[in-house]
C-alpha cells in the first residue's frame, strides 16, 4: 500500500509514512523507512527519528535506513552517520550494517567522516574492499542468486545436494568446510585456493624437477597430485622451491555481484551444512 501511495504521489503520504514506521509488522516498517526520503526533515527532527531504529529495530530496519541516509542532504545526515560510525566501532551496533554505512558514509564525499570511518574498512582478510559483506545478508536473496542468476551461473558448475552441475566442487557441506572470510575469498579470488579434486598445481622442486597435476589434497606436510602416471604422487613440503596455481576457470565474482550480492551469497553458503 505504501509503494503504491507514493508511486500516486498521495498528498497524505507524510502521514502514511510515519503510520508504517509504527506499524506492528517489521517488513511494513522497512518500506516506511524506504520512503522516508521523500519527506522534509530537518536536521534536529532527524535524529530524533534515527533513534529509535537503531535502538530496537530489525537489522533489515537499520540497513535500509542507512540506504536512505545515504541519499539525504549530507548536512542532514552528516552528524547522524557520524554518531553510527562511533557506535559501530564501539560494537555497539551489528557489523551487519558496516556494508550500508560505508556507502553512505562515501556518498556525503565529507573528508572528515571517511576518514573517521576508514578504521571500519580494515579486516582480518586482507580484502578491505569488502569490508562489511561477511556478515548480514539475506540467505534467501543468496540462495536465488546461486540458482537463478544469469550473470553468475554458479548452479551450472556447483550442486546442492546434488542439484546443480558437477564441473566444480559440490557446496552441500561449504559452511562446514570454510570460514565465512575463506567464502568471500573464494568469491572474489577463485584462484587463490584450489578445491581439492578441481585445481591444477604446478610445482618446482629443490633439484630443479618441475611436476604439474591436479591437486588431490594437501596439509602442512605435503601435497598429493594426480598426473599422469598411474600413482598420485607426494610431494614433501620440504621439498618445494616455488608453488604456483593454475587460474580457475571460475570468473571472479567481484565482477558480477555488488558487494550487497556477494554479502547475500556468503550468508547462503556459510549455512550450507550437511551435519
Amino acid at each position: 500500500m505504501l509503494t503504491s501511495l507514493h508511486a500516486l504521489k498521495y498528498d497524505q503520504l507524510e502521514l502514511a509514512i510515519k503510520a508504517g514506521m509504527n506499524d506492528k509488522e517489521g517488513s511494513v516498517r522497512t518500506t516506511a523507512l524506504g520512503l522516508l526520503n521523500d519527506l522534509s526533515i530537518s536536521k534536529e527532527n532527524l535524529a530524533g527519528i534515527v533513534k529509535p531504529i537503531f535502538e530496537k529495530g530489525t537489522l533489515p530496519e537499520q540497513q535500509q535506513l542507512l540506504r536512505v541516509l545515504g541519499k539525504m542532504n549530507p548536512e542532514n545526515s552528516e552528524p547522524v552517520l557520524s554518531n553510527v560510525v562511533d557506535q559501530l566501532l564501539a560494537k555497539k551496533l551489528s557489523e551487519g550494517l558496516t556494508l550500508e554505512l560505508m556507502e553512505a558514509v562515501d556518498a556525503t564525499n565529507s573528508e572528515t567522516l571517511i576518514a573517521k570511518a576508514s578504521k571500519l574498512r580494515t579486516n582480518d582478510t586482507g580484502m578491505n574492499e569488502y569490508a562489511g559483506t561477511l556478515l548480514g545478508g539475506n540467505r534467501g536473496r543468496g540462495r536465488n542468486i546461486f540458482f537463478w542468476n544469469s550473470a553468475a551461473q554458479c548452479v551450472r558448475c556447483h550442486s546442492i545436494s546434488d542439484e546443480g552441475g558437477k564441473v566444480g566442487p559440490s557446496l552441500s557441506n561449504i559452511g562446514n568446510q570454510l570460514t565465512r572470510e575463506q567464502i568471500l575469498q573464494a568469491l572474489v579470488d577463485p584462484s587463490a585456493r584450489l578445491s581439492p579434486g578441481f585445481g591444477m598445481v604446478k610445482l618446482t622442486l629443490k633439484d630443479g624437477q618441475q611436476v604439474t597435476g591436479t591437486l588431490m589434497s594437501e596439509d602442512a606436510e605435503e601435497l598429493i597430485l594426480k598426473t599422469s602416471q598411474a600413482e598420485p604422487l607426494e610431494v614433501p613440503v620440504g621439498r618445494i622451491e616455488k608453488r604456483e596455481n593454475y587460474p580457475s576457470s571460475m570468473p571472479p565474482m567481484g565482477k558480477t555481484l555488488s558487494k550487497s550480492e556477494i554479502r547475500d551469497m556468503i550468508e547462503f553458503l556459510s549455512n550450507l551444512k550437511t551435519k
